[in-house]
């Protein structure tokens, strides 16, 4: 079995001790992910700052070598002199080598036609395919002791004598040990699919006789509540799409109660649970507190439009007089704008928490999707990657957590499908993992009531 590929925290600390300072790494190309062209490689790696590259041999070898200068589509034979060869790993076992630069010229290779090339060690050029189940990367001049000073190491003690990898990597360095404030999620697709799976087969308990969680969501009118229906129903599609109106307008753009089905392609089925979304609260025009209780318990029918002036009555057209279960809430998302959480009007936090009032008498959970957390932070507005990184989004996550008088971690920072055209693996795990917790509410709340 091979050993995997990725960077352990110990081959950390050892690269950032050969750098001489603590440094994290960032992931920008993995062949295996990314596929093998020298294309691909500049499109991810040029011009973002030094480098390691990281090669997995067949036979559990690891080494590779650090570039101090950006990878550039053109330049021929360049010299760094901060360069440096590296081992990790000799057959499995940790066996940890830095191998200097010679006293030089020209030892690292920029062309747009290469991947990454220095002198003894090269990678490919051009495309490369997976044979079976390596990369046969190019194997001439391999640890041959002529620019980087392997002493009595060579390619036969640190590679087996070849260059066949079952990947390659290469990272940015960045300066500085960096804590999360949160425990990120790994953003792979294999995440990604995880989670789908783990949503897309989430069925109540049968005993119960309730087909699906009904989840609500509830916000300031430009919070994102819709953005939020659409965003997962174009996860699901493999899309973006627009389900529910989403946009931005003085009153609310949603002004009937409607339960939203997300359809699952790849079955034909509908996933078992509805979004739920009522009137945006707004400071003069605000849903009765008598609907809101009506609602949570299961009154109201789909489609019902709020009437600021008059609650609904058992004479409402539609309105469940007896309901089970099955009508109630289960669960009710507080979805927030993040980068106006300082702001919000008194009237809707004296709503808000009014509402957390009828949850706590119901036992109903209480979750918040924080929104819009590319405006809080323009570090996530270019990678939102770095939410668990970002002092200004744990800063608005705490003032969220504590306006509303909940624990950190039942907040979900998100980031809706606005502005971009096409699906991300980052955006989408953001919005999933505070799904599947809200599915799990559900849960807990249906087998108290059992």
């Amino acid at each position: 079995k091979n050993m995997g590929c990725c960077l352990k925290d110990r081959d950390i600390l050892q690269l950032s001790s050969w750098l001489g300072e603590d440094c994290h790494f960032k992931l920008l190309y993995k062949i295996s992910r990314d596929g093998g062209s020298a294309e691909k490689f500049h499109e991810l790696c040029d011009n973002k700052g030094p480098t390691v590259t990281i090669f997995y041999n067949t036979d559990n070898n690891v080494y590779g070598g650090y570039l101090s200068r950006s990878w550039q589509r053109s330049g021929g034979w360049i010299t760094d002199g901060s360069s440096f060869l590296f081992q990790l790993y000799s057959n499995r076992k940790w066996n940890p080598n830095m191998f200097e630069v010679k006293d030089t010229e020209s030892n690292v290779y920029f062309d747009e036609d290469h991947g990454p090339k220095f002198e003894d060690l090269n990678s490919f050029s051009g495309i490369i395919e997976k044979t079976s189940d390596y990369y046969e990367m190019i194997k001439d001049d391999l640890f041959r002791n002529s620019y980087y000073e392997t002493r009595d190491n060579d390619a036969e003690s640190i590679a087996n004598g070849h260059n066949n990898v079952t990947d390659l990597e290469v990272y940015l360095v960045k300066e500085g040990l960096r804590k999360p404030w949160q425990e990120p999620p790994v953003w792979e697709p294999q995440t990604l699919e995880s989670l789908k799976k783990f949503i897309g087969s989430f069925e109540p308990n049968e005993e119960l006789n309730v087909p699906e969680v009904n989840i609500l969501l509830v916000g300031q009118v430009g919070a994102g509540k819709s953005s939020v229906v659409n965003t997962i129903n174009s996860i699901w599609k493999g899309e973006i799409s627009t389900r529910s109106w989403a946009g931005s307008s003085e009153h609310s753009l949603t002004t009937s109660f409607t339960r939203y089905k997300i359809r699952d392609p790849s079955t034909g089925t509908y996933l078992k649970f509805r979004l739920c979304d009522m009137r945006g609260l707004e400071g003069d025009m605000n849903v009765k507190s008598e609907d809101i209780a009506s609602l949570l318990d299961g009154h109201i029918p789909n489609k019902y439009k709020f009437n600021p002036a008059a609650p609904a009555t058992k004479d409402t057209p539609g309105f469940v007089k007896e309901p089970t279960i099955k009508d109630m809430i289960h669960t009710v998302v507080f979805v927030i704008d993040g980068s106006n959480v300082e702001v919000m009007p008194d009237e809707i936090v004296k709503k808000l928490k009014d509402i957390k009032e009828m949850l706590i008498v119901r036992d109903i959970p209480l979750m918040v999707f924080e929104t819009k957390i590319d405006k809080v932070c323009s570090e996530v507005d270019k990678d939102v990657e770095e939410v668990f990184y970002s002092e200004t989004v744990k800063t608005s996550v705490d003032k969220v957590a504590d306006v509303i008088a909940i624990p950190r971690s039942h907040v979900f920072p998100i980031k809706n499908y606005e502005k971009e055209g096409s699906l991300q693996t980052g955006i989408s795990i953001l919005a999933l993992r505070a799904l599947k917790q809200a599915l799990l509410f559900s849960e807990d709340f249906l087998e108290n009531q059992s």
